[in-house]
């Protein structure tokens, strides 16, 4: 359910506040055990009042954790280094939160078992996938990166790093190692 452009304050507020309950109790207890009950009472908001606004419980949980998702986006100011740090930091930062890290994990869990959740989680990525590529894709016309660069490999090749070090080894992806990895790995597409 998208917010209307003209959504009452009170209403905008409520939701903020149902939406965080529903991405804590998530990283909490995971998806099946986070019941509207539980984000009511975390909340303080009403069950109907939730309902009101979520009619099924699913729903609910998809646009919680896709607000969550949806943090990461691409930044474009031309300079393929630049970008690529100021992306990949809100992606850091994100996998240096334990609350986040645990969500993220209950998420993927999920998108193997239910197959909305297994769209999201296409949809996200796929999204997510398409505008680094594109930074990479235009990195390439401008002769900054070879011709030839797969973007989409280039892209996989970026995130996985973050990712494994964020939710495998559990270690804070900080702006640092971030600079490294991308340093690297533009590198390694320069020279292949």
């Amino acid at each position: 359910m998208s917010i209307p452009p003209d959504l009452d304050p009170r209403i905008e507020r409520t939701r903020k506040v149902v939406l965080e309950a529903t991405a804590e109790l998530i990283g909490e207890c995971g998806f099946g055990r986070t019941s509207v009950e539980a984000i009511s009472e975390r909340s303080g908001v009403a069950r109907s009042t939730i309902y009101r606004h979520w009619p099924e419980r699913d729903a609910l949980l998809f646009e919680s954790v896709g607000k969550k998702m949806e943090r990461i986006k691409a930044s474009y100011t031309g300079e393929l280094r630049a970008d690529l740090i100021l992306t990949f930091s809100h992606l850091g930062e994100m996998l240096s939160d334990e609350s986040t890290r645990s969500i993220l994990a209950s998420f993927y869990a999920e998108s193997t078992r239910d197959p909305d959740m297994a769209r999201l989680n296409t949809k996200i990525t796929k999204a997510r996938r398409e505008a680094i590529s594109s930074l990479i894709e235009d990195a390439a016309v401008q002769g900054k990166l070879p011709a030839k660069t797969n973007s989409h490999q280039m892209a996989d090749d970026l995130v996985a790093g973050i990712f494994f070090k964020g939710m495998i080894l559990r270690e804070a992806p900080d702006t640092k190692w971030i600079e490294a990895h991308i340093d690297r790995w533009i590198h390694i597409y320069s020279s292949g």
